[in-house]
């Protein structure tokens, strides 16, 4: 502990009184400041917090994780069910949530009458597991046609398999929100209509690998499929014909991607919703 003659030791009876209240009044206890005295990576992230001028906007993961609850699949996840180890520099990358608990708390702007927290997915994307990149084609590996979660079909039989989007690009290394379901009030609309107006500021719709991503996750950590009556639209497209690459009816038959035109008005289809990052 330091005991410059500028640092906190400076302060007078009254400083600490009137700063100590400012605590109490937000909630802060005895009991927090003993664990300050007590717990030194506790302590630690306190401070960090304090010095890095933060007053919203995000939380710790394990804050996270207690708010969401089964909503959220992070680092002891991917570690627990899949045997991922993770360096002690992508922790540290990842410590943080980028979303506060004034986000996370906040009324969902889809659902009405719920909030965020409540409505959406939190998961870790990662690039790379166990050394393989976390393609679409790799997550079929990952996940064989006699278990659960599985696909609706396979590669080479998949009709997609040897596209890029299937075979190459993965999803980004960081925290995701993204809705559970899809958009709602979805029907008989193009997709760029659907895009126009049904999603809000600081929302994008995801690729078919964070789609696919999210609902696999989700099962592994709830049991529960999610979409398993409607398709989402994602921002990639078939190569040959140009139609629009879209993820869902997910059941014990399997999560199925196909591919619509964009100008086609289904009932069943609507955009999937991921927070910018």
């Amino acid at each position: 502990m330091s005991t410059n003659p500028g640092g906190l030791w400076k302060a007078s009876y009254g400083e600490v009184g009137a700063t100590l209240k400012a605590l109490q009044d937000h909630g802060v206890s005895t009991e927090h400041l003993a664990r300050l005295r007590a717990e030194p990576d506790y302590a630690k992230r306190v401070a960090e917090f304090m010095l890095s001028g933060r007053t919203s906007g995000s939380v710790n993961h394990q804050v996270a994780r207690a708010i969401l609850g089964k909503n959220f699949f992070g680092v002891e996840a991917w570690t627990a069910l899949y045997g991922v180890k993770f360096t002690k520099k992508q922790l540290r990358e990842v410590a943080e949530f980028p979303r506060g608990e004034d986000v996370l708390n906040a009324p969902c702007p889809f659902v009405k009458g719920k909030t965020v927290k409540e409505t959406h997915f939190a998961f870790l994307g990662l690039k790379n597991v166990n050394g393989k990149p976390l393609t679409i084609l790799n997550l079929q590996e990952m996940h064989p046609q006699n278990g659960q979660p599985k696909f609706a079909s396979y590669a080479p039989d998949s009709r997609y398999s040897k596209e890029s989007w299937a075979t190459s690009k993965t999803a980004k290394f960081r925290w995701y929100l993204m809705l559970l379901e899809i958009v709602p009030n979805f029907e008989f609309k193009t997709y760029h209509q659907k895009q126009m107006t049904m999603l809000p500021q600081g929302y994008e719709v995801p690729t078919a690998v964070e789609e696919v991503l999210k609902d696999i996750l989700y099962y592994r950590k709830n049991g529960i499929y999610l979409n398993p009556n409607w398709y989402a639209q994602t921002t990639d497209v078939i190569t040959s014909s140009g139609r629009r690459v879209h993820v869902g009816r997910f059941s014990s038959f399997g999560l199925d991607i196909g591919s619509f035109w964009d100008d086609f008005r289904l009932g069943n289809v609507g955009p999937g919703a991921s927070r910018k990052s």
